[in-house]
Formats: C-alpha cells, structure tokens, sequence
C-alpha cells in the first residue's frame, strides 16, 4: 500500500466521501418531501463529518505551512485536469455523454484554477466567489461576480462568495 494511502488516509476519504453522498441525499429527500429521512441523512452526514475531522486532525502532522499547503493543493487541481481527461474519453467510449459531460466542465472548472493568481499567490483583499453550476473560482479585488461563468455560463447569482 502506498504511504499516502494509510488506514487513517483510507477513513478520511471514505468518511469524506459519505458525508457528502449523504448531504446530497437529505437534499434529494427534502425535495422528494420526506423530510424525515432528509433529516436522518444529514445527520449521519454531519457523523461522518465528524469522523473525518478527527481523522484529519490526526494527519495534520503531514500537512505543511499554508505556502506548502497551496502548492499542494494547486497540483492535486492539476492531477484532477489530467485524470477528468482520461475519464472523460472513458465515458465518451461508454456511451455515457451525461457523464462525459460533467466530466470536461470539472476539467474546464479546475483548469481556470490553475490559471488564477489570486490562487496560485494568495492576494490580500481578494474576494473569491464559487459558480454553484460548475465550481469555477471567480477571483476579484473588487469584490464582485462576474457577469458570466466563463466556464458553464451561470448568472451572477449562482455564485456563492467565500467567507474568510
């Protein structure tokens, strides 16, 4: 097994993950109008949460100063580029174009990241806005959203700005 992928490594994706499937889930619920099973999922969402958290805290000695941190985090955006890519072509050899699709719009999403210098160089006073749609990072020193996602299209209003 690699070094990376140890038990505790292991059972913070799984939980990770989880959580996030769950969260998804209760929305669905909530939508479906069961909303006592939204509210069953979102706790068990916010359990896992918690266990990934104590997992986390647990592998913080593997994570460096924010300067270290922010590299790290710009190259796993371009490891996601590189593999959305071969996923892509996987699921356009599958037939599944829905799949495909999404695929090349978080591809296109992450690699308007690594374009950024507001997050390749943290800039004091910048403001960051997320598209909802597509997960673009809008970076701003003014401090609003762009008219347009250059990426899926949305309106200003699908993009949620990040709080400090």
């Amino acid at each position: 097994m690699p070094t990376y992928l140890t038990p505790l490594t292991l059972a913070f994706v799984h939980q990770s993950l989880a959580a996030a499937k769950n969260h998804v889930r209760a929305q669905r619920a909530a939508k479906d109008g069961q909303p006592e099973a939204a509210q069953a999922l979102r706790a068990l969402a916010e359990a896992q949460e918690v266990h990934a958290k104590k997992a986390l805290t647990f592998l913080r000695g593997q994570i460096g100063k924010s300067s270290e941190n922010l590299a790290l985090a710009l190259q796993e955006a371009r490891e996601m580029a590189v593999n959305a890519l071969g996923w892509t072509l996987q699921s356009e050899a599958d037939a599944d174009k829905a799949a495909g699709s999404l695929l090349t719009q978080m591809a296109r999403a992450v690699q308007s990241h690594l374009a950024l210098p507001g997050l390749t160089q943290a800039e004091p006073g910048a403001r960051y806005y997320v598209c909802v749609i597509c997960g673009h990072i809008h970076v701003a020193a003014e401090g609003e959203a762009p008219a347009r996602c250059p990426v899926c299209h949305a309106v200003p209003e699908k993009f949620n700005a990040v709080q400090g």
